[in-house]
C-alpha cells in the first residue's frame, strides 16, 4: 500500500490533538474557504458575461444612433427639396416652382389690367370728342393692347407645367418623407376624407377678387 505524504499524516495527527471546539472552527474555516472560492469563480464569470452584454449593447447604440442620424440625414434632404430657394428662373424645388408660379401671375394679371385701363381711357377719350367717333390711331393702340392681353393669358401654359411638375415632386416627398419616418418607426396614415376635401377644395370668387384687387393696389390705384 501507498503511504500518504508525511504532512498528511502530521496535519491529520496534529488534528486529532486538537479540542473538538477547535477542529470544528478549522472545519468551518475550511468550508467557508471552498464556499467563497466557488462564488469568486461565479462572480468572475458574470463579470465577463456583463462584460460581453455591455460591449453588445454598446455596438447596437452606435449603430442605432448611426441608423437615426441617416434617417434624420433623409428627412432633411426631403424638407430642403420643398423650401424657398433661389429666384424661381430654376426648378430648385417644389417651393420655388409654386412660388414662381404665384409671381407669374401676379404679372401676367397686372399686364392684363394694364392694358384693359388703357382700352377703357382711349374709349372715354374718343367719346368726348367733337364727333365722337374712333379714330383709326386709337383703334390700332387698342389693338395693340389686345394683343398684349393675349399675350400675358398665354402664362397659363408654362404655369400649368410649372404646377404640374411642383405636384409631382411633392408626391415624390411625401412618398420619400414616409418612407424615411416609417424606418425611425412613426407612422402617418392620412384618411381618404382628408384627400378628398383638398382635391375638391377650389378658389372663391373672393379669393380671384383679392387678387386683382391686390394688383390694383400694386399699381397705385385705389
Amino acid at each position: 500500500m501507498t503511504k500518504p505524504p508525511k504532512d498528511n499524516e502530521s496535519k491529520a495527527h496534529a488534528d486529532s490533538e486538537l479540542p473538538d471546539d477547535t477542529r470544528a472552527v478549522f472545519a468551518a474555516v475550511d468550508s467557508v474557504s471552498s464556499h467563497l472560492q466557488a462564488i469568486e469563480k461565479f462572480v468572475a464569470r458574470r463579470f465577463d458575461e456583463l462584460s460581453m452584454e455591455i460591449n453588445a449593447t454598446s455596438q447596437q447604440v452606435d449603430m442605432a444612433e448611426e441608423g437615426i442620424a441617416r434617417r434624420f440625414a433623409e428627412i432633411m434632404e426631403v424638407l430642403h427639396a420643398v423650401s424657398y430657394s433661389g429666384d424661381g428662373s430654376t426648378a430648385a424645388n417644389a417651393g420655388v416652382e409654386l412660388d414662381a408660379v404665384v409671381d407669374m401671375t401676379e404679372q401676367a394679371a397686372n399686364k392684363i389690367l394694364d392694358a384693359a385701363d388703357r382700352i377703357t381711357r382711349r374709349i372715354r377719350n374718343e367719346k368726348t370728342g367733337d364727333d365722337g367717333k374712333i379714330s383709326a390711331q386709337t383703334l390700332e393702340a387698342i389693338n395693340e393692347d389686345v394683343e398684349e392681353i393675349f399675350m400675358a393669358c398665354s402664362f397659363q401654359d408654362i404655369t400649368g407645367q410649372r404646377i404640374r411638375n411642383a405636384l409631382k415632386n411633392i408626391r415624390m416627398i411625401e412618398e420619400r418623407l414616409g418612407t424615411a419616418l416609417d424606418k425611425i418607426g412613426i407612422h402617418i396614415e392620412t384618411s381618404a376624407e382628408a384627400h378628398e376635401a383638398i382635391a375638391h377644395k377650389v378658389s372663391s370668387q373672393g379669393d380671384i377678387d383679392s387678387l386683382f384687387e391686390g394688383s390694383r393696389k400694386g399699381r397705385g390705384e385705389a
